[in-house]
């Protein structure tokens, strides 16, 4: 695989989290998600009767498509492999994301080992990074870009728009953290219950767990957003521990068209905006690392 690049911008930007960034919250109004982590999760793990893990996904290249998995591992970082690779323009020194262009949705990326393939839309199939994968994505999207890959002393910088409804509307800029190419949050979860739930309240729609993007699906009795009550809490799957930080706010990357019969889809974020303030799962960070299978249960 090629030497990584560095993906260090030089703008000023708003983290995810900090006090002022109602200005970049996911919703077109300013959205409690914006707020500092919660502290001091709680130690003592119980059995949850009916709580397993349901799904795996892990997403080498930010923004493509990844990959279902049996089993993940996870470290400080969180996931092995997750967001390990972003997309590069040099003009904006931002890593492109579907947020601002949602054609990154149709190309799907893969590790096996350490070694990265992508598979472009076109057909056409790309190995590691360098000059030949960088050419093969500028021709693709139409422009100078590189794959580089997230540095521990490096932050991506990211744009989305700032109406979800608007991809001209003004770009909203921050960094992610240090080391990987995530928004905000090593580890993202999401109940089936929460899909339900909100399944219930807009039947209409197409609630499918591709548009959201987790890294671990839980599967949860009932029809209610049950993760929403986890703040603080410690969750264990398998090896792994980890602390519940906020919930994840929701954005224009639910909206996109996918692979697989996924259309376009403004109502989705209307309703999330309206009725949980664009909110829907958890984000969380890893207290514990190691590994994780489907099938094993959810301690909280």
């Amino acid at each position: 695989m090629g030497s990584p690049r560095s993906a260090l911008p030089t703008s000023t930007t708003v983290p995810w989290g900090h006090p002022a960034c109602d200005q970049s919250s996911p919703s077109r109004t300013p959205s409690p998600t914006c707020r500092y982590p919660y502290e001091g999760a709680a130690n003592q793990a119980t059995s949850v009767a009916g709580m397993k893990v349901a799904g795996l996904w892990r997403y080498p290249v930010k923004s493509m498509q990844g990959e279902a998995r049996d089993s993940l591992r996870f470290d400080e970082h969180g996931v092995d492999g997750d967001r390990r690779f972003g997309v590069l323009d040099p003009a904006s020194g931002t890593i492109v994301s579907a947020k601002k262009d949602g054609r990154l949705l149709e190309a799907r990326a893969m590790l096996v080992g350490v070694e990265l393939t992508v598979r472009l839309p076109t057909g056409e199939t790309a190995l590691g990074t360098g000059p030949a994968v960088d050419a093969a994505l500028g021709a693709w999207l139409g422009r100078t870009v590189h794959l580089v890959e997230a540095r521990a002393g490096g932050r991506g910088t990211f744009e989305r728009p700032a109406d979800f409804e608007d991809d001209g509307s003004e770009p909203v800029r921050w960094q992610g953290p240090y080391g990987s190419f995530v928004d905000s949050s090593p580890v993202h979860l999401l109940t089936t219950a929460s899909l339900r739930a909100v399944a219930a309240e807009r039947p209409d729609l197409r609630w499918d767990v591709l548009r959201f993007r987790p890294n671990v699906l839980i599967e949860a009795e009932g029809t209610e957003l049950v993760e929403a009550a986890w703040m603080g809490r410690r969750v264990v799957l398998g090896q792994v521990e980890l602390d519940v930080l906020r919930p994840c706010g929701r954005c224009v990357m639910t909206t996109r068209p996918q692979p697989g019969g996924l259309p376009r889809e403004l109502d989705i974020m209307r309703h999330l905006s309206a009725a949980h303030s664009a909110d829907l799962g958890v984000l969380a960070r890893v207290t514990r690392g190691g590994r994780v299978d489907v099938g094993q249960p959810v301690e909280l």
